[in-house]
C-alpha cells in the first residue's frame, strides 16, 4: 500500500508539470519508478508513455474549455512527433540501459539551459510556416522515444523559443501534441513481447501503475489549469529549469 501511495502523490505531481509546464510528467515518473519499483529502465520509459496519455488526454479536454490551445499547428507537430517517436523505440529497445539514461541526461541539461534563457519578450507569431512545427515534432518525438517524457520536454521551450505560441497557450498546446506523440510512443511498446507475468501487463507497460498516477494527477489538473493563467513566463522558466536540473543530478548519479 505504501508503494501505491507514493505512485498516486508522484501523479499529483504530475498533474502540475503537466498543466503548468507543458511537460508530459515524464521527467519525474521514469526516475521515480525506477526507484521505488522493480521496473528497468524501459519499462519505467513505457509505463510513463502510457500514463502521459492519459494525463495529456484529460488536460486538454479541460483546456480545450478555455480556449487557449494553438489547434493550428497540432497536427504538425503531432505528426512528425508520433512518427519519430514510433520508430525511435525501435531503436531504443536494443540500446544498453546506461546509454538511453546517459541520453537522457544530456537531454535535460539541455533543455534546462534553453529554458533558463528563454527571452520575456518574445511576441507569438501567427505564421502559417509550417517547417518550424515540423521540425519540433521531429526532435520531440525522437526524443520521447528515447526518454519516456512525452514531448513536451522539448515542444515546450522551443514553441515559447521560436514564438508559435504565447506563454499562456504554451502548456495547453504541447498537451493537445503530447496525446499523438505518447500515443505512437506507447502501441510501439505495448506491441513487443511481455518482459514479466500479469494481466495489466502490455508488452513493456504496466498498465495497473498508469492508472494509479493517472487518477492522482487527474486530481488536481482542474487546479493546475486555472493556475496556468496566472503563471508568468518569467516563474515558468526558471521553476522548470530547476526541475529539470534537480532531475539532471539524480540520473547522474544513477550511473557513476
Amino acid at each position: 500500500m505504501e508503494t501505491y501511495f507514493f505512485i498516486f502523490i508522484t501523479g499529483i505531481g504530475v498533474s502540475f508539470i503537466s498543466t503548468l509546464f507543458g511537460l508530459g510528467g515524464g521527467i519525474i515518473m521514469v526516475p521515480i519508478l525506477s526507484l521505488i519499483l522493480p521496473y528497468s529502465h524501459l519499462e519505467a520509459v513505457a509505463t510513463s508513455l502510457a500514463t502521459i496519455v492519459m494525463v495529456a488526454s484529460f488536460n486538454t479536454y479541460n483546456f480545450n474549455k478555455k480556449d487557449v490551445i494553438v489547434w493550428r499547428i497540432v497536427p504538425w507537430i503531432a505528426l512528425t512527433s508520433s512518427i519519430f517517436s514510433f520508430t525511435s523505440v525501435k531503436i531504443a529497445v536494443h540500446l544498453p540501459q546506461t546509454i538511453l539514461i546517459l541520453i537522457f541526461l544530456l537531454f535535460l541539461l539541455w533543455v534546462a539551459l534553453r529554458t533558463f534563457l528563454i527571452k520575456n519578450d518574445i511576441k507569438s507569431s501567427k505564421s502559417n510556416n509550417v517547417s518550424i512545427p515540423l521540425g519540433i515534432g521531429s526532435l520531440s518525438g525522437t526524443i520521447s522515444g528515447f526518454t519516456g517524457i512525452g514531448g513536451g520536454g522539448i515542444t515546450t521551450p522551443l514553441m515559447l523559443i521560436s514564438g508559435i505560441t504565447k506563454n499562456i497557450q504554451t502548456a495547453p498546446t504541447s498537451n493537445a501534441i503530447m496525446i499523438f506523440t505518447a500515443l505512437f510512443a506507447s502501441l510501439s511498446y505495448a506491441l513487443m513481447d511481455d518482459v514479466s507475468a500479469g494481466k495489466m501487463i502490455f508488452g513493456y507497460i504496466h498498465l495497473d501503475t498508469s492508472i494509479i498516477l493517472f487518477l492522482g494527477s487527474a486530481l488536481f489538473s482542474r487546479i493546475g489549469v486555472k493556475l496556468n493563467n496566472l503563471f508568468p513566463l518569467f516563474w515558468r522558466k526558471t521553476i522548470l529549469g530547476i526541475i529539470l536540473l534537480l532531475v539532471s543530478v539524480r540520473l547522474f548519479l544513477m550511473i557513476i
